[in-house]
């Protein structure tokens, strides 16, 4: 099944904050306007962020650990040179 065939969306995605309105207050779900309809993470994060700063302590959620065990993304650069001595 293609992206934008008529059939009703095949999975469902409840919860998931997405783009939009635009200037016009205006919001068009069209499944090829990807800046409109596409979830992400760094859409959703500050979302997750806000639910576990007040939920978290009513479940023993270390709001400042919580994301400790996630790999960064980019590898950490490496120290600046020693200054250069003539």
């Amino acid at each position: 099944m293609g992206r934008d065939t008529p059939k009703p969306n095949p999975n469902t995605l409840v919860g998931a904050m997405v783009a939009g309105p635009d200037k016009h207050d205006g919001f068009k779900e069209v499944r090829g306007n990807y800046h409109y309809t596409e979830p992400t993470l760094a859409g959703n994060a500050a979302l997750v962020a806000t639910l576990v700063s007040l939920f978290g302590e009513l479940h023993s959620i270390d709001k400042n650990t919580i994301f400790a065990a996630v790999p960064l993304m980019f590898h950490t650069p490496p120290p600046p040179p020693a200054p250069w001595k003539p």
